[in-house]
């Protein structure tokens, strides 16, 4: 997914790193996410996602999150918590990674641009 994404003129950031020595990962997180267009969430077998998430879905208001979800699983329990965020998008299901990089472009990254413009929008008219 990162290579299809950069394909696409993004600069993807996975959260698939050394924790920094003098930050831990909750900390680390946000701070990337504020840098960020939109985030993409994987959660399938979720494990720390539920807590990154956490820390950064009610903060970031204006950064649209797309959840993904192998169809062959269910959300994990508390994930509704998120649902009742607008700029949380409907999980995005998919079958396999063929079809996850087959669908990058036209279900995932264009839901989470069109979601970022809306809420771009709509904070734009708040002022």
């Amino acid at each position: 997914m990162r290579e299809a994404l950069r394909q696409h003129n993004y600069v993807p950031v996975l959260f698939d790193f050394d924790r920094p020595g003098s930050r831990d990962i909750t900390e680390t997180i946000p701070t990337l996410a504020h840098m960020s267009r939109f985030v993409v969430a994987d959660i399938t077998d979720a494990t720390s996602i539920p807590q990154e998430l956490l820390a950064i879905v009610p903060a970031l208001p204006s950064v649209p999150a797309q959840p993904l979800l192998l169809s062959s699983q269910h959300e994990y329990e508390m994930f509704e918590h998120f649902k009742r965020f607008p700029w949380v998008l409907k999980p995005y299901l998919y079958g396999n990674q063929k079809q996850l990089l087959a669908s990058l472009e036209t279900k995932i990254v264009r839901a989470a641009e069109a979601k970022a413009k809306e809420l771009a929008a709509t904070a734009s008219a708040a002022r």
